[in-house]
């Protein structure tokens, strides 16, 4: 998914943000990667004015959510952020953790993660509300499979 951004003092430049299900995000300018800083996580902008400024990425909610860009030590918000009954709706495989301690946590954080990364795509409403609870369901089907057969495995032993 990509999001284009308006920064003041790159006019004319295309600045785009490009966020994989997969992988971290990465700033492009004019449809290359965006330079690498002098430190860890910063990157490079060339204003039009000739002068280079400084990019880094400011993580939101849990680094779960679309992070904020700071350009120049100003913060530029990407996307708007989601709101608390999302963020409730999201997390609700959560609630794994305190039924399944460490299977439950990994299962109920891999649940919250996809949850996350659906409400951020641009499907409709209604099926982002439908999807995620699909998922939220699916992982306490999965943590309790998982959990069966690691208990006949251990009894077999």
């Amino acid at each position: 998914m990509g999001y284009k951004l308006n920064l003041e003092g790159f006019e004319g430049q295309n600045i785009e943000v490009k966020i994989s299900f997969w992988s971290s995000p990465k700033l492009l300018v004019n449809n290359q990667s965006a330079p690498k800083g002098s430190k860890r996580g910063e990157m490079l902008l060339q204003r039009n004015d000739g002068r280079q400024v400084i990019a880094k990425w400011k993580p939101r909610f849990l680094g779960l959510d679309v992070p904020q860009l700071i350009v120049d030590d100003k913060l530029i918000d990407i996307v708007e952020p989601l709101k608390w009954y999302q963020w409730v709706w999201i997390g609700l495989p959560i609630v794994l953790v305190f039924i399944g301690g460490a299977l439950g946590a990994l299962i109920g954080s891999i649940g919250a993660i996809i949850n996350a990364k659906v409400f951020r795509t641009d499907i409709n409403s209604v099926l982002k509300y439908i999807i995620t609870g699909s998922v939220s369901i699916m992982a306490v089907v999965l943590y309790f499979i998982v959990a069966i057969l690691l208990v006949v495995l251990i009894n077999m032993a």
